[in-house]
């Protein structure tokens, strides 16, 4: 058994994706032969790793062209550059990719991944897992180039390096995807997008904390926010402190060494290098003795933080963002976790959204994803059509084994949460974003989970499609 992986083609597109001709050497390598309009699929592709031979020159291409449209054409190509320690040859670095090469992209045609100026997209791969290429038709519309793709460092070859190719791809465009993919999204309200969340955002500074529950997160909010993250879940605390500094940023009981400001001062900081895209922030839990006067001065703190011109009002949810990029509103406060003694005052004194954010979530007693695969697919299956708010799925589980140790799950992210179970989604929120396997216990603050990233932007680009052609979004 090889390294397997699962590419996703969309096609947002009037015209059907026709396979030209395909080739493989050692390799499992299947491609649909047609993508038909306005749907997605999926093939199967693996490194032949078999006794007997090497692995080195395992590889697979195919070739596309988009029917009506003259002289356009991609190649998808998967190649295995090498595995450190082979006697013949002996390669200093290893590692598996899959790259996309685009000819003659015409006006109004928009490819994901991001082509750079060499008409190139690194796509990267996931063990077991998905990753998507996208096409999308958006008629008087062109897409602008990024600068070329980084080569990556492949390391040494194990399946434990296999996202180096992933990460530097996804960290190329990441930022801005919202700006990068306007026109392609710009039909969708924030409710109608898949978007991919953090779940206790706050976690990353609980380092000195002795609880292997409380840090979920190891990058920080500027951070999590540059590599496509745009719903962000906060728990608050009451602390000792006076004034603004009162109130700390929370995982449960544990206080974290990160005051509210601190947070908001990098949302902020982030809008002001990014100021298309757009953040959702999810006021989710209160700890401690809160009265309706620690609610205000939160409230207004907020609101003096970020910019009263910056916050979205509740009106938002039914605004395109093309409407939304007219304002100078980038912000959503969700406030459901407000007591409802304080309804009236939020909607007198704030632009606060009161049926926002809902969240999904299993619980604490999950120990095997298929639990929570079964949950989330219950929540999914019951959406027959966009909800009238944002909500969120918690997209983890607990722990794993006899020790209870937080366990991580991005190829089962990325399978579950491509095609139609991706299209319904809204937020999808995890722990752990960067990290990227199922070794309990294991920290790797240099590899990246962007499940649900890089299958929810090409979605996105399906859904802005059917929108603006009048079509269901599912």
């Amino acid at each position: 058994m090889g390294a397997g992986f699962h590419i996703q083609i969309v096609n947002a597109t009037p015209y059907n994706i026709n396979q030209v001709k395909s080739h493989s050497y050692q390799m499992e390598w299947e491609p649909s032969s047609q993508i038909s309009p306005n749907s997605f699929t999926q093939f199967y592709a693996e490194f032949k790793e078999t006794v007997g031979h090497d692995s080195i020159d395992d590889a697979g291409d195919v070739e596309y062209t988009l029917e009506g449209v003259s002289n356009f054409n991609f190649t998808i190509s998967a190649k295995k550059s090498g595995v450190h320690g082979l006697s013949t040859p002996v390669p200093s670095e290893a590692g598996y990719g899959v790259l996309v090469e685009w000819q003659n992209i015409p006006n109004g045609l928009f490819v994901y991944p991001t082509p750079d100026t060499t008409n190139t997209s690194a796509v990267g791969w996931i063990h077991d897992g998905v990753v998507t290429i996208a096409l999308g038709y958006f008629p008087s519309n062109t897409q602008s180039p990024i600068s070329p793709y980084p080569t990556p460092n492949y390391g040494s070859g194990g399946l434990a390096d296999d996202q180096s190719v992933l990460r530097p791809s996804v960290l190329h465009w990441a930022n801005n995807w919202m700006e990068l993919f306007a026109p392609c999204i710009q039909n969708l309200c924030l409710n109608e997008l898949t978007l991919p969340g953090t779940h206790d955002a706050s976690t990353y500074c609980a380092g000195s904390i002795s609880q292997t529950w409380v840090q979920t997160q190891y990058q920080n909010i500027n951070q999590q926010l540059s590599q496509g993250i745009r719903a962000l879940d906060l728990r608050l605390m009451l602390s000792s402190g006076s004034g603004d500094n009162q109130f700390v940023m929370c995982h449960g009981s544990f206080a974290l060494p990160l005051t509210l400001v601190d947070f908001l001062n990098q949302v902020t900081q982030f809008l002001a290098d990014n100021p298309q895209e757009f953040v959702i922030l999810d006021l989710h839990d209160f700890e401690g003795n809160w009265t309706s006067q620690t609610y205000q001065d939160l409230s207004n703190l907020i609101i003096n933080t970020i910019g009263q011109d910056k916050l979205i009002p509740p009106s938002g949810i039914s605004q395109p963002l093309k409407d939304l990029w007219q304002t100078t509103g980038r912000v959503v406060v969700g406030s459901l976790e407000f007591p409802d003694s304080m309804s009236d005052w939020l909607a007198q004194n704030t632009p606060f959204w009161s049926s926002s954010i809902k969240q999904y979530w299993c619980g604490t007693s999950v120990t095997v994803w298929s639990d929570v695969q079964s949950y989330l697919q219950q929540q999914i299956d019951a959406i027959n059509q966009p909800n009238n708010f944002l909500w969120s799925l918690m997209a983890q589980y607990n722990y794993e084994g006899a020790y209870g140790v937080p366990a991580n799950v991005p190829k089962e992210l990325s399978s579950f949460f491509a095609g139609l179970n991706g299209i319904k989604s809204n937020i999808i929120a995890t722990d752990w974003w960067n990290r990227v396997n199922t070794s309990t216990g294991q920290l790797e603050t240099n590899v990246n989970n962007f499940s649900a990233l890089i299958n929810g932007v090409p979605l996105n680009i399906l859904k802005g499609y059917r929108r603006a052609n009048n079509l269901p979004l599912w």
